[in-house]
């Protein structure tokens, strides 16, 4: 049986981790999390995708170390390695509904997320110096990206685990809500992203990954060098169609096109 739980509403793809108690990613688990994602960024009848975990404690504990405590320490971890968090290509905004403790690769998953939101009891942590390795799916520098410098620095050094009112205050969490309201606030969200373009969304996305590392004039640089999504959408009906609706005052009807 999958660890991995799908289940399609309307436009909106939502992945569950389903492994209880801990939702612990093994290697076939990391695979089908990476199919999950890759169904979500190519079918054009999903839009956004939400990612939970099962139960009320723990969103995920990451990486299974049962599993590799017993041998199975393998690491086919699919095409975008663990988790897919080497994955470079998505154009659907994720957003993650924190139901618990995220750990490890748990917590890297949500920093690499375009969207979180949490219930108040949720706690981050990376801990892995304390079990002898470093968080090399991305966490190590998404942290100091995502957090403060020297807070990141912190967390990653001593292994404390970031609070739910801690990651809101920092600007990591979009919204903390209670236990009852956490799926609700996220399809809400999902509903708030499907009100836009389909393809200024992706384009956002593209710009967005490629810009973030390079300055202001390098930026405009890449921007204008030619990006597959952001051009499309320049050439696309939906680029006009926003300006009709608003002149007609009416609502845009977009087609992906």
């Amino acid at each position: 049986m999958s660890r991995i739980r799908t289940e399609v509403e309307g436009e909106v793809l939502i992945i569950t981790f389903d492994h209880p108690p801990a939702n612990a990613i093994d290697q076939q688990a990391s695979r089908d999390l990476d199919a999950a994602l890759t169904r979500l960024n190519e079918d054009p009848a999903l839009r956004v995708g939400i990612v939970t975990g099962s139960g009320d404690r723990i969103f995920s504990a990451g990486w299974d170390l049962k599993a590799v405590a017993a041998g199975d320490d393998g690491e086919d971890f699919g095409p975008h390695g663990f988790m897919s968090l080497n994955r470079h290509d998505l154009v659907k905004p994720v957003i993650c509904a924190v139901n618990g403790l995220a750990v490890g690769g748990g917590f890297e998953f949500a920093l690499n997320a375009s969207l979180v939101i949490a219930v108040p009891e949720a706690e981050f942590g990376l801990p892995e110096l304390q079990r002898g390795f470093i968080p090399e799916a991305g966490g190590l520098w998404r942290a100091h990206r995502r957090l403060p410098v020297n807070i990141a620095s912190e967390l990653l050094l001593t292994g404390r685990r970031l609070t739910a009112e801690e990651g809101l205050r920092y600007g990591f969490l979009n919204r903390v809500v209670p236990r009852e309201k956490l799926m609700d606030t996220a399809r809400e969200l999902a509903a708030d992203i499907l009100k836009g373009a389909p393809l200024a969304v992706a384009a956002l996305l593209e710009v967005t990954r490629e810009v973030e590392a390079l300055s202001d004039r390098d930026a405009f640089a890449r921007l204008y060098s030619g990006l597959p999504w952001r051009d499309r959408l320049r050439k696309s009906d939906d680029y006009n169609e926003g300006p009709r609706a608003f002149a007609e005052k009416r609502a845009p009807r977009w087609t992906g096109k």
